[in-house]
């Protein structure tokens, strides 16, 4: 097989023309201007991902994920990015170290889940949509293999709530809008293998959980979960950004009360 050559590029993506008079961007096939005002940003979100436009009922699922990972109070994301705002530094650079917060522990395990689906129901989906109790099963062996390994099942479970509402209101839209498929239907199996593994307590899908699986029904690719939920959390860490500066904060930092040196002292 021959070497690239990695000076040229090549996408699918976006053609910029300039010449001749000629101003035209094409995304996908489509012309830019002809997108403007007509598609929404959801709907741009699912042509560059997937390559076409989606259905109504594809894009309003993906507005309602969209609205439901907007914002969640001062989570660490927020709370960076006011910190960044406290320092004087920019809003891209706020923006930008809250987006770094996410990762295996908060916000992308969402990521996670998905790939674990994709992985468990492969053997299955050639022949068609499981059935019910298939996904049980299903769901059980997930449970099961996961605790065993000594790791939490992904995307379930959230201090803050006892059930995240979130999650059920973009499960709601989906079951409205037609979209609501086998990685859905297996998300809520998990819920309830989860229960019977805790002698009947909950551990509900989170907001990581849901993105996951309907991003998984939507037809986008397991790897892009963690997009769904740090996108619109940038206009969140924006609004942060700017109370704080409203606000007149100056350095945030931690309680010199709350920090305690664990090392040595001169003349230890």
């Amino acid at each position: 097989m021959p070497t690239r050559d990695m000076s040229r590029w090549e996408t699918a993506i976006c053609k910029v023309t300039s010449d001749d008079g000629r101003e035209e961007i094409v995304v996908r096939g489509q012309r830019l201007t002809d997108l403007i005002g007509t598609a929404s940003f959801a709907e741009m979100m699912f042509l560059l991902l997937q390559g076409r436009l989606p259905t109504p009922a594809e894009a309003r699922t993906l507005d309602a994920l969209l609205v439901a990972s907007i914002e969640h109070g001062i989570a660490p994301p927020a709370m960076i990015s006011r910190c960044f705002a406290s320092y004087g530094t920019s809003i891209q650079a706020a923006i930008g170290a809250g987006v770094t917060a996410f990762g295996d522990r908060m916000g992308g395990l969402g990521e996670q889940l998905a790939e674990l689906l994709v992985g468990r129901l492969a053997p299955y989906l050639a022949a068609g949509p499981p059935d019910d109790a298939t996904l049980a099963d299903v769901a059980r062996a997930i449970v099961a293999d996961t605790l065993a390994a000594g790791h939490r099942v992904p995307g379930f479970g959230i201090p803050l709530h006892a059930t995240d509402p979130r999650a059920l209101a973009v499960l709601d839209v989906a079951r409205r809008h037609g979209t609501y498929g086998v990685h859905c239907r297996l998300g809520v199996a998990l819920e309830h293998a989860l229960a019977q593994s805790r002698s009947g307590r909950p551990v509900p899908m989170n907001i990581d959980g849901v993105s996951a699986v309907v991003a998984l029904d939507l037809g986008f690719d397991w790897r892009t979960t963690r997009v769904f939920l740090i996108t619109p959390r940038t206009v969140s860490s924006a609004a942060h950004y700017l109370e704080e500066q409203s606000q007149d904060s100056t350095w945030r930092h931690p309680d010199p009360g709350t920090v305690t040196y664990t090392g040595r002292m001169p003349g230890d």
